[in-house]
């Protein structure tokens, strides 16, 4: 394939490109060694797979105004990011050229090489928050468009000490950020206590997936009240102040889909908008309710499940039939 100019300099050995409409290069894949000059410094693409932990992707992507999207670097190497100076492998940006996302490491996971082998070669960064300074290994640092960090990805095998709106808590997997640097969201890596419109409520996620730290089960608004969470272990009664009338909310229990004889929790959603509390179970927010808070005493109760293994004995345990 014929060479290919770009802002940050020609592009040679392309053995696979994908072009826009309007004839800008959009993405590609090298055979060949390039340095681009950009205003990180100079980068080098990979152009040559190490047969082990590669990843079968683009060499570089771009916008249609020609600026550099993602580049997929031959080597790790070190980049001055809005934070300082961070080890990266792959790297994303904005438009404008501002970084949008720093992933130290970028290896494929296989049999033949674990997340536990790329953990080893992560390095820490170091790094002062609203939440405390941190040093730790991390997948991802995501950067808003100026500069301030967005949110933060860690290894799974992690459990971080944090400063929050609750006290010091214990996060894992991700943290996000508001604009102005006040926590947003983390992912509790033990269950916390939150103090709620309605009452304490332990939160915690059993199923937590773990993609990224962009967004986390339990939530702040920007002055620090609990906007939205996840509970696994507590109970929700709901009484209408007029009528009496009760109303239950609570996990679900469900067959485990590794052990058929063995039970696992679907957690219950949590959510406050507007002086009005929003429950509903599970990924899909299924059986979604409103109610306004001011009409309802609420009592919560804690369910006493197991969070450590699912629940194998339905026969000691009265929760699916209250």
């Amino acid at each position: 394939m014929n060479d290919v100019d770009t802002k940050y300099g020609k592009l040679k050995g392309i053995s696979r490109a994908e072009f826009y409409e309007n004839g800008a290069i959009k993405e590609c894949t090298l055979n060949d060694i390039n340095e681009l000059k950009t205003a990180y410094g100079i980068l080098t693409p990979q152009y040559k797979e190490d047969g082990l932990r590669s990843k079968h992707i683009g060499s570089l992507s771009f916008y249609d105004n020609g600026s550099l999207k993602s580049i997929y670097l031959q080597n790790p190497t070190e980049i001055k990011s809005p934070i300082g100076l961070i080890q990266a492998e792959f790297i994303t940006f904005y438009e404008d050229g501002n970084i949008k996302r720093i992933f130290p490491l970028n290896g494929k996971i296989t049999a033949y090489w674990t997340e536990e082998d790329e953990y080893k070669l992560s390095k820490e960064i170091e790094i002062s928050l609203s939440i405390g300074y941190l040093k730790r290994k991390v997948v991802a640092v995501h950067f808003y468009k100026n500069g301030s960090v967005n949110s933060i990805t860690f290894w799974r095998k992690d459990k971080i000490k944090i400063n929050s709106p609750l006290g010091q808590v214990i996060a894992r997997i991700g943290i996000s950020f508001y604009p102005d640097g006040k926590l947003k969201s983390f992912e509790p890596g033990n269950p916390v206590d939150a103090n709620t419109e309605i009452g304490i409520i332990k939160a915690y996620n059993t199923q937590v997936i773990g993609i990224h730290g962009d967004s986390n089960s339990l939530e702040f608004s920007k002055c620090g009240k609990v906007k939205a969470l996840i509970t696994c272990t507590d109970r929700i009664e709901a009484v209408n102040k007029i009528s009496g009338e009760k109303q239950m909310y609570r996990p679900l229990l469900r067959k485990s889909i590794v052990n058929e004889n063995a039970m696992e929790v679907i957690p219950l959603n949590i959510e406050f908008q507007d002086n009005k509390v929003i429950f509903s179970n599970g990924m899909m927010h299924k059986f979604q309710n409103e109610l306004n808070i001011d009409e309802f005493n609420f009592n919560i109760s804690n369910l006493n499940l197991n969070l450590k293994s699912p629940c194998s004995s339905c026969s000691e345990c009265s929760n699916c039939n209250d």
